[in-house]
């Protein structure tokens, strides 16, 4: 099966920032970023799967995480040497499976709050967040599989951002999102399907930026928890009066805060360890 292109946003020049978009989003979320970084920093933002100007996805098969970063193969090879690597939700897990394929090639990573969902499943102490997102993955899909994609729109949207929030959006918007949902799906699918061994990311041995909302669902924060105690060289970051829509609702402090973050990590060969720092912030962004 031949691979197509995905759409990308190049501005900048300078060391490459990679960054990923979350579900129902697209490459778009990440202007406050790219405006902000592009004095410094060659900012590259694709579009995944079925989202913004990407084709879907063609297999007939359900899509994995590895199917997102071979479909990002294309940008990577247009990337001269290491770079720093951006996600959030659905976005920062496929850059977690990124990091892990190609560590060589990552100068950072910096996450708010990746769906691995499969990681709570393998943990005990995370059985109840489990149940959670199993029983909106399940609504959710048997919503698309009736049609009825605008009650699949909002059952996704008011579970991540708050109950009312759909009735809120735009009629332009959530049009938009109903149309997205059948990719929703699919990378529930992607995000539960996907295995990775417990291990792996305590190797990850890469300057890490872990952001997270306080005010958000407790699936990823329980990811947040673990996650972010396991990786070598991670500093945590839980966020007040922030939800798992950060990047988006609070685009400029997060902006912000991740330029910080990536302007501080050295240009060359990173030899040097970060300290882990786990901490709960007290600024109210």
């Amino acid at each position: 099966m031949e691979t197509p292109a995905p759409f990308v946003r190049r501005k900048g020049r300078g060391p490459s920032v990679l960054c990923l978009h979350s579900s129902t989003s697209s490459s778009n979320q990440w202007q406050q970023l790219i405006e902000l970084l592009t004095e410094r920093f060659e900012v590259i933002a694709p579009d995944l799967y079925g989202y913004g100007k990407s084709p879907g996805w063609p297999g007939d098969r359900p899509l994995s995480l590895a199917d997102e970063v071979r479909f990002l193969g294309p940008v990577l090879q247009q990337i001269a040497g290491p770079f720093h690597l951006i996600g959030h939700s659905y976005g920062a897990a496929v850059a977690f499976k990124m990091a892990l394929t190609v560590p060589h090639r990552i100068r950072s990573v910096t996450v708010f709050e990746p769906v691995l969902f499969n990681l709570l499943f393998n943990l005990k102490e995370t059985q109840d967040a489990a149940k959670e997102v199993w029983a909106i993955r399940d609504g959710v899909r048997k919503l698309v599989h009736e049609g009825r994609t605008d009650e699949a729109g909002r059952r996704f949207i008011d579970y991540w951002s708050g109950d009312g929030v759909w009735d809120h959006l735009p009629d332009w918007q959530r049009e938009a999102i109903g149309k997205c949902m059948a990719k929703v799906v699919s990378d529930f699918d992607a995000t539960i399907g996907s295995p990775t061994p417990l291990e792996a990311y305590r190797d990850l041995n890469i300057p890490t930026l872990f952001l997270y909302g306080v005010d958000s669902p407790a699936a990823t924060r329980e990811i947040a928890g673990w996650l972010g105690g396991q990786l070598p060289r991670a500093e945590v970051r839980g966020l007040l009066g922030i939800g798992h829509m950060g990047p988006v609702t609070h685009a400029e402090p997060i902006a912000r805060l991740i330029a910080q973050f990536i302007e501080h990590q050295p240009t060359g060969i990173l030899v040097h360890q970060l300290k882990r720092k786990v901490t709960e912030s007290a600024e109210e962004t």
